[in-house]
């Protein structure tokens, strides 16, 4: 992994907690939680395994 790549992942990281403790903070716990779960969901669902298709049509 190039050190750029590195920096960024790490800044990007940095980044998004800090504005997921911003809105928290900003906004209550019970109004960011349920963003927070489903950016989760979506994330997991977007990388899961997708099956190859080797069947023929």
């Amino acid at each position: 992994m190039p050190v750029t790549t590195f920096v960024s992942l790490i800044f990007a990281v940095i980044a998004t907690s800090g504005l997921t403790v911003w809105a928290m903070v900003e906004f209550g716990v019970f109004q960011v939680l349920p963003w927070l779960i489903g950016l989760g969901l979506v994330a997991r669902w977007g990388l899961s395994h997708v099956p190859g298709d080797d069947e023929p049509a």
